[in-house]
């Protein structure tokens, strides 16, 4: 008996290693294409800049979207809690809390229910449910004039008064 225990064990230590090793080696790699994932999502949220500035303010990161010398607006990521994750998006606004565009960066929701603010809608080239933000103050942002995701109310509800709440903390930030 005990010698099965023994073989379990061996077992499980070297399985342990080999996931550790295996971490350990892709963590840089994961971590890198995150941040060029995040670099394209860039010019998805605000079409019209044509470069990004990073800055920070009092600990927050962002992004300045400008054209020439010209300021646009601004970008930051946005977490939501949703119903089975946390949901990691970026937001381009202007000055005014104007919403430019959304992109989701990570998100693990419910395939069929909560996904589907990724969905991408036949005939179409951006996912359905963030297009809805578009040309929307940050204000004005609530379930009632954005129409939440059939059996998703969870995850709409969380995306919608994440992206408020954060533009509106962020508008008076900058100030």
């Amino acid at each position: 008996m005990i010698k099965y225990g023994i073989i379990l064990l061996t077992i499980c230590l070297c399985a342990s290693l080999v996931l550790s090793f295996t971490y350990k080696m892709t963590q840089a790699k994961i971590q890198e294409q995150l941040t060029v994932d995040e670099k394209v999502a860039l010019k998805e949220v605000f079409p019209q800049a044509k470069t990004f500035e990073e800055k920070t303010i009092d600990g927050l990161n962002y992004y300045l979207a400008k054209k020439d010398s010209q300021d646009l607006g601004y970008i930051i990521k946005v977490q939501a809690k949703g119903y089975s994750s946390t949901i990691v998006m970026i937001v381009g606004f202007d000055k005014a809390g104007q919403i430019k565009g959304i992109e989701v960066l990570s998100q693990q929701e419910t395939p069929g229910l909560g996904a589907k603010i990724i969905e991408i809608k036949s005939g179409e080239s951006k996912p359905w449910f963030l297009e809805r933000f578009k040309g929307k103050n940050a204000k004005e942002l609530d379930l009632k004039n954005i129409q939440a995701i059939t059996s998703a109310t969870i995850t709409s509800r969380a995306v919608v008064e994440s992206i408020r709440k954060s533009i509106e903390e962020f508008l008076v930030e900058i100030k």
